[in-house]
């Protein structure tokens, strides 16, 4: 994956606001899955590519309606809202005023602009290896979420009755991993190690590559900075796509290490 897909992707975005945008074809334009797709555009750009997308429609109503005659309603159909009323909802929320108003005011307004991504090879001081695994097989307590939305909620929930139970002890005791993926519409996270104890299941990690990050500490504030170093800068430098919605963490005693699964880009 490289800066220069993730250009043409926001070229299509731009070229079809009118449209009915599909994350999967965003995804086929960027060669990653939907989800990755998602997970990458907020750590690059702090905000969602649903967000993204919804403020390049308001901003190019915006200029419509200050530069034609076009009908509020016939412009909320346009640029894809289900109504005049959802429509200058939104347009309120983000100016500060209603389509109506904005024909008539003289006040100057900030539009949200075309990103443009800009290569940046310079990911710090981030200590990893490449290499091959073979299955992992982990004995696991699993949570499954409708929504991405809920799963924070529902992780929190997990590790609150793991602690209750004596498990995450035992987890930790021999190396806890914690494993999240997306499959279809719901978000998987997996807790576990290798060593079966009463009421888990077994799960296996695939076989794959992977680039395997080292932390350096077990700190919550270290393990999201490099996992934002990893997703804004390292990955879009190199020619490394994500082969499988999966992130995995390994937790030792002193520290914790990321794996994702990663193949080569041939088209680079």
């Amino acid at each position: 994956m490289n800066y220069d897909l993730l250009n043409n992707m926001i070229d299509y975005i731009e070229e079809n606001l009118t449209e009915d945008i599909k994350y999967k074809d965003l995804a086929k334009i960027v060669g990653v899955s939907e989800y990755s797709l998602q997970r990458i555009f907020m750590f690059l750009v702090d905000i969602s590519l649903f967000e993204y997308i919804r403020k390049r429609r308001l901003s190019k109503a915006f200029e419509e309606l200050k530069t034609t005659n076009i009908k509020v309603i016939d412009l909320a159909f346009k640029y894809q809202y289900e109504s005049a009323i959802s429509f200058s909802r939104a347009f309120k929320k983000l100016f500060e005023i209603t389509p109506s108003e904005c024909k008539t005011s003289n006040k100057q307004f900030k539009l949200f602009p075309i990103l443009k991504f800009n290569y940046n090879n310079n990911y710090g001081e981030l200590d990893y290896e490449i290499k091959e695994i073979d299955n992992i097989e982990i004995y696991c307590k699993k949570v499954v979420s409708d929504r991405h939305d809920d799963s924070l909620y529902n992780i929190r929930k997990l590790y609150k009755e793991i602690k209750k139970n004596g498990l995450h002890k035992k987890f930790n005791e021999v190396g806890q991993y914690g494993v999240s993926f997306h499959r279809e519409n719901e978000y998987i996270y997996l807790v576990g190690c290798k060593i079966k104890y009463e009421n888990t299941e077994k799960f296996v990690i695939p076989k794959s590559k992977y680039v395997i990050f080292n932390v350096g500490s077990r700190e919550q504030k270290d393990i999201v900075k490099t996992d934002n170093l990893i997703y804004s800068r390292w990955l879009p430098s190199t020619n490394y796509n994500i082969m499988e919605d999966m992130h995995i963490e390994l937790y030792t005693e002193n520290n914790c290490y990321i794996y994702i699964p990663i193949i080569e880009d041939k088209q680079n």
